[in-house]
């Protein structure tokens, strides 16, 4: 899939001669041009854009404001400032501010490209990472076992299988440790096998919000997430096992 670039400036030679020396070292590239904060705005909520590079200095919104609304609208977006005012306060105030890199004119093109270059992929890698998270969502909320993710001792997430058989809203979950969803004789187990790194397979009791017990079969493994190591637990109750406490 080719990347896709705004390049965003008040001087229209600049819009002219930059995308065709761009063109000429990433030749699938799609270059979209703007020649205002307000105008590149419009274009960054129609497209998903790899990068996006903008002058600091023009008339009305700056590079400065346009690149805190980029940060609202699109978050995960690298954002290259540049300018030919050199100021070594700008560069500081512009990198403090959230900007992938700051770029000085005259524009020193092996520079930018490999900047370019880097800010593409960043943003290649962490959209199929938005992808990949959305299809486990999916998948786990159209799972009819209850699953939880867990991060040393802690829920990270669970789907909407294990909110309907706890009883708990998700806002509620998150953050609470694995025993609290058992009755306190079988508090230890949950936490010991949770923390296992292996693969783990056991029956325990455990218990709704509102206190009712039941019997579950407890499955656990250990899988790769946002470059760290997480914890996947499905549980199926066991029939006829309800009981109130």
């Amino acid at each position: 899939m080719p990347s896709r670039l705004l390049i965003v400036d008040d001087d229209p030679d600049l819009l002219r001669i930059l995308p065709e020396a761009i063109q000429y070292r990433l030749p699938d590239a799609v270059i979209d041009t703007a020649s205002s904060a307000e105008m590149a705005l419009e274009r960054i909520g129609a497209v998903d854009y790899d990068a996006i590079v903008t002058d600091i200095k023009m008339p009305g919104m700056d590079g400065l404001a346009l690149m805190q609304e980029i940060r609202r609208v699109r978050p995960n977006t690298p954002t290259l400032l540049m300018t030919a005012h050199g100021e070594h306060d700008l560069a500081v105030k512009s990198l403090e501010s959230g900007a992938y890199a700051f770029l000085q004119k005259p524009l020193d093109r092996a520079f930018l490209l490999a900047w370019l270059k880097r800010a593409i992929e960043l943003r290649q890698l962490s959209r199929a990472l938005e992808e990949s998270e959305a299809r486990f969502r999916i998948l786990t909320d159209a799972a009819f076992e209850a699953i939880a993710l867990t991060e040393n001792g802690h829920v990270l997430d669970v789907n909407h299988a294990f909110l309907t058989l706890f009883g708990y809203e998700r806002e509620e979950v998150v953050g609470m440790a694995p025993g609290e969803f058992h009755p306190p004789e079988f508090r230890e187990v949950a936490r010991h096998m949770n923390l296992s790194g292996a693969e783990t397979r056991y029956e325990a009791l455990c218990q709704k919000k509102d206190g009712l017990l039941f019997r579950a079969e407890i499955r656990g493994r250990a899988v790769p997430y946002r470059g760290r190591t997480v914890r996947v637990t499905a549980l199926h109750p066991l029939p006829g096992q309800t009981q109130v406490t």
